[in-house]
């Protein structure tokens, strides 16, 4: 199961580790994942530190070796002085990543998902990331998520899982995705009250880490939702990023065949440009017209 034990996180907190979380917080490029009894941190979709709790205080540095080469980074954290080392070499460690790493603009996309709904409290998201590269079965899930609708929104509340699979432009599995989006769905149904489970417990480590920025009354909230565990309530989204409008690689018909096609959602965003998602002025004008009458 996914989750820290209660050493691991006071020393996230509060111990010599914690200096690592505040830079988390603090650098929008990285992001840390809760994993079974380690984390990592990603930059640019590529792991520059997956630590493990081998025994009281000390844990298990595992950096790969084109990242770490020629870098002064010690096999164990075992105080402030060996986590440090590693904090002064993050910049380096993100240079030999853009040198020798995995580029991809879609999984550079999901960091930035990551940090529009997790971390920039402005947008008044209503999906928070919990997780990413989600593990269930021989599926692995770009994103997972919650939904907490804004308009409804108290202390106590039960919320909706949510499983992300993101595809940017034209990747050439956006025409079988309607199969993939089944097999995400037929691997979690006999396991969904653990994944709910297991959800709610990172959610709540997040948390308490500070991995979520938001107002403070909305953070006191979020620490009283729980989970639904009725796969029926699940929402399993679908974000094309740089999608053309004019292929016709995405196939609806498909998706609304599936049995539980009022459970997918289809999101698009991104930055390249189409005349259909530019709106004139007068039409753009009166929609928001209409939006403010309502």
């Amino acid at each position: 199961m996914r989750k820290l034990s209660a050493t691991f996180i006071n020393s996230l907190k509060s111990g010599f580790l914690a200096g690592i979380t505040k830079k988390v917080i603090a650098d929008s490029d990285l992001t840390l994942e809760i994993r079974d009894n380690y984390i990592n941190i990603y930059y640019k979709g590529n792991s520059i530190l997956k630590l493990t709790e081998s025994i009281h205080d000390r844990y298990k540095v595992d950096i790969h070796e084109k990242f770490r080469d020629g870098l002064d980074i010690p096999l164990d954290f075992i105080d402030q002085k060996t986590t440090a080392k590693f904090l002064k070499n993050i910049p380096l460690l993100k240079e030999n990543v853009v040198m020798h790493g995995k580029h991809s603009l879609e999984i550079e996309y999901e960091q930035m998902i990551i940090r529009a709904n997790n971390f920039e409290p402005r947008n008044n998201s209503e999906y928070f990331i919990i997780d990413r590269q989600y593990v269930v079965g021989k599926q692995r899930f770009d994103l997972a998520g919650i939904f907490w609708d804004r308009k409804a929104r108290r202390k106590g509340q039960e919320v909706d899982l949510c499983f992300i699979e993101v595809k940017f432009a034209l990747n050439q599995d956006i025409s079988e995705v309607h199969n993939q989006l089944k097999g995400y769905y037929e691997a979690i149904r006999p396991r969904a009250k653990n994944i709910a489970e297991e959800g709610e417990t990172i959610f709540r480590q997040k948390l308490e880490l500070g991995l979520y920025k938001q107002s403070a009354e909305r953070i006191e909230a979020m620490k009283t939702l729980s989970f639904s565990k009725d796969i029926s309530q699940f929402q399993f989204v679908l974000v094309l990023v740089d999608y053309n409008p004019n292929s016709l690689k995405l196939n609806l018909d498909s998706l609304a065949k599936l049995p539980f096609a009022k459970q997918i959602r289809v999101f698009y965003g991104g930055f390249a440009m189409w005349k259909q998602n530019v709106k004139p002025l007068a039409s753009s004008h009166a929609d928001h017209s209409v939006i403010r009458k309502q």
